[in-house]
C-alpha cells in the first residue's frame, strides 16, 4: 500500500464531501463519475435493513436518485477527511470515517419527502399480512424519528459513520459500496 494510493482515495472522499456540501443538482453527473461504472454499485442508507428494501440502493440510477434527494432534503454532510482510515490492497481500497450531518433544511420542506419514504416503505411491505403489526411499527418508528430529528431544529449536528469500498478503474479510485450509519437513539 503506497502513501500515494491512500492520498488518492482521500481525495475521492474529499471530493464526495465537497459535492454533498455544494448540494448543486447540476453537479450530479460529476458525483456519479466518482462511482464504478457498473450496476453492482450500492449505497446503503441509515435506515437500511435488507437488500432491495428501503434505504438500500443498488445501481447507478438509484444512487443518482438518492443523492439528488439527499442534496434537496438532507443537511450538510461533513466527514473527517484527514482522519479517515484508508487501506489499499491491489485494485481495492476501503475506508472508514466519522462525520456529522448538520440539519439545514426546515421541517416543512422535508416533510413531503418523508411522507413519500413512508409510502414506499408500506409499498415494499404490502402483502405481508402475517407481519402487519411489524410493518406498522417500522413506519411509525421512521415517522417518529423524523419528527424527533426536526424538533431539534436547524443547526443541530447528528454524528454519523461512513464506510466505503472503492475499486481502481481506468486509473482512478471509484466508489463501489457506500454505507452511512448513525447511532441508534
Amino acid at each position: 500500500m503506497s502513501t500515494n494510493e491512500v492520498e488518492q482515495v482521500r481525495e475521492v472522499l474529499g471530493h464526495f464531501q465537497d459535492l454533498y456540501l455544494a448540494r448543486d443538482a447540476v453537479r450530479l453527473d460529476e458525483a456519479m463519475r466518482l462511482f464504478a461504472d457498473n450496476n453492482e454499485v450500492e449505497m446503503i442508507g441509515i435506515g437500511a435493513q435488507k437488500r432491495g428494501g428501503p434505504e438500500w440502493f443498488q445501481g447507478r440510477q438509484q444512487i443518482r436518485d438518492i443523492i439528488a434527494g439527499d442534496w434537496q432534503y438532507w443537511g450538510e454532510v461533513q466527514f473527517d477527511v484527514p482522519g479517515a482510515r484508508i487501506t489499499c490492497m491491489g485494485e481495492t481500497a476501503w475506508l472508514t470515517a466519522s462525520g456529522k450531518l448538520i440539519q439545514t433544511v426546515e421541517h416543512a420542506e422535508a416533510m413531503e419527502q418523508y411522507l413519500q419514504q413512508m409510502r414506499e416503505m408500506l409499498d415494499v411491505m404490502r402483502g405481508n399480512h402475517n407481519k402487519a403489526d411489524m410493518v406498522m411499527m417500522e413506519v411509525i418508528h421512521f415517522g417518529l424519528r423524523r419528527l424527533r430529528e426536526w424538533s431539534l431544529g436547524t443547526g443541530y449536528a447528528w454524528p454519523l459513520v461512513f464506510s466505503a469500498v472503492l475499486v481502481h478503474e481506468n486509473e482512478q479510485w471509484k466508489f463501489h459500496t457506500l454505507h452511512w450509519a448513525m447511532p441508534v437513539d
